[in-house]
C-alpha cells in the first residue's frame, strides 16, 4: 500500500516523521517549552494523547505510565527513522498517527520535540497518584474512551485517593475535569502529597476521609467570623479549606476580606506556601502584576521549607517559574 507524502510516494509502508516535519527556524528555535501557548500545538498534543489512551483501551491494558514514557522518548529520539524501525506497537501507533496529522498540520521539528516534552510533563504531573497507570487512565477517562462502567469505577477510585490524602470533593473534581487542572491545583497536590498529608493526625477512631468530611462540614457551616478565626489557627494543616474560602470570597466579591485573611495569616505564616499559589490564582485574570508578586512569594516560601525532597522544589520552582513567564 502506498502512501501520499506531499509529492512523494512511500511504498511499504516505510515513512517517517520527519519527512512531514517544516525546517527549524531562529524564531521557532527560540521556544524553550509550550507551557501557555499550548492551544497552538493542542492538535499535535491531543493526537499524541489519543494514541496513547487508544492503544491502552483497545490493545493492551497491562502496559503503564513508564511504557508511554518509554515509547514518547524513543520517538523524540529518533523521529528520523522509518516506521518499521520502532518494534512497540504503542510507538508505531503513536508515529502513524502523527504522520496522519502532520501531512495536513506540518511543525517544524524542534516544535515536535516540544510536543514530546509536554505531553512527557502532563504524565510527571501525575505521578503523584499512587497508580502505575495514573496518567494512562486519567488520560482514557478523559478522552472518553472508558465504557460508562468503567468511567463511574475511575471516579470512584479518584474520590477515594482524594479523600486519603486529605483533599476535599472539590479537588476530586478538579483532578477529573475533562482537560487539565489550572496550574496552582498542579502544585497543591504535589505538595499535599509528601509534606502535609504525611503529618495529618491518625490517633482519632475515625477514619481520615471521616474526619476531612467531618471538618469541612463544620467549616462550611460557620459564619465568617468563626472561618476567620479557625483558618488563623488551622490554616496550613487544612489548606484546602483556606483555599475554599478564597474562593467563595472571590466570587462574592469580596476581596477587602482576601486581603484582611491574607494579612492576619501572612503574620502568623510567612511560609504558607498554599496561601501564596491560591491568592495568585484569585488575581491572575483581574490584576496579573499582583498575581505575580504572589507567585514570586510562593518562590521565596519554597526556599524555607525543609521538609520536601530536592526534586520536588525543583518541579515546583520550575512550576512557578512557568507561571511567572506566563504572566511576563
Amino acid at each position: 500500500m502506498d502512501h501520499e507524502t506531499g509529492d512523494r510516494s512511500i511504498k511499504g509502508g516505510e515513512d517517517s516523521l520527519f519527512r512531514h516535519l517544516a525546517p527549524d527556524t531562529p524564531e521557532v528555535k527560540k521556544i524553550k517549552s509550550l507551557q501557555g501557548i499550548e492551544y497552538e500545538y493542542a492538535e499535535h498534543i491531543g493526537i499524541t494523547e489519543y494514541s496513547i489512551a487508544r492503544h491502552f483501551c483497545e490493545a493492551d491494558r497491562k502496559i503503564k505510565d513508564r511504557d508511554a514514557v518509554s515509547a514518547l522518548k524513543n520517538i523524540r529520539k529518533n523521529d528520523n527513522k522509518d516506521v518499521s524501525f520502532f518494534k512497540q506497537d504503542l510507538e508505531k501507533e503513536i508515529v502513524k498517527n502523527l504522520i496522519e496529522l502532520l501531512k495536513e498540520k506540518p511543525v517544524a521539528h524542534h516544535e515536535l520535540k516540544l510536543v514530546i516534552d509536554y505531553v512527557l510533563e502532563i504524565i510527571e504531573n501525575r505521578s503523584w497518584m499512587e497508580d502505575e497507570q495514573a496518567y494512562i487512565k486519567w488520560v482514557a477517562y478523559v478522552m472518553n474512551l472508558f465504557t460508562e462502567e468503567e468511567n463511574e469505577e475511575y471516579e470512584k477510585s479518584i474520590k477515594q485517593l482524594a479523600a486519603k490524602l486529605g483533599l476535599s470533593d472539590k479537588h476530586a473534581e478538579l483532578i477529573l475535569m475533562k482537560g487539565d487542572e489550572e496550574d496552582y491545583f498542579e502544585f497543591v497536590e504535589e505538595y499535599g502529597e509528601e509534606n502535609e498529608v504525611e503529618e495529618r493526625d491518625e490517633r482519632e477512631e475515625l477514619t481520615e476521609e471521616e474526619m476531612m468530611a467531618e471538618v469541612e462540614s463544620r467549616f462550611l457551616s460557620m459564619e465568617d467570623p468563626e472561618k476567620f478565626d479557625f483558618l488563623l489557627e488551622n490554616g496550613p494543616e487544612f489548606y484546602e479549606l483556606t483555599g475554599l474560602y478564597i474562593s467563595e470570597l472571590s466570587e462574592n466579591g469580596e476581596f477587602g476580606k482576601i486581603q484582611e485573611l491574607y494579612t492576619k495569616l501572612t503574620e502568623k505564616y510567612d511560609d504558607f506556601i498554599y496561601l501564596y499559589v491560591f491568592m495568585g490564582a484569585t488575581y491572575l485574570e483581574m490584576d496579573p502584576a499582583l498575581a505575580k508578586s504572589y507567585f514570586e512569594q510562593a518562590l521565596r516560601a519554597l526556599d524555607k521549607l525543609n521538609d520536601l525532597s530536592d526534586s520536588t522544589k525543583e518541579r515546583l520552582r520550575a512550576n512557578f517559574l512557568a507561571l511567572i513567564e506566563k504572566i511576563n
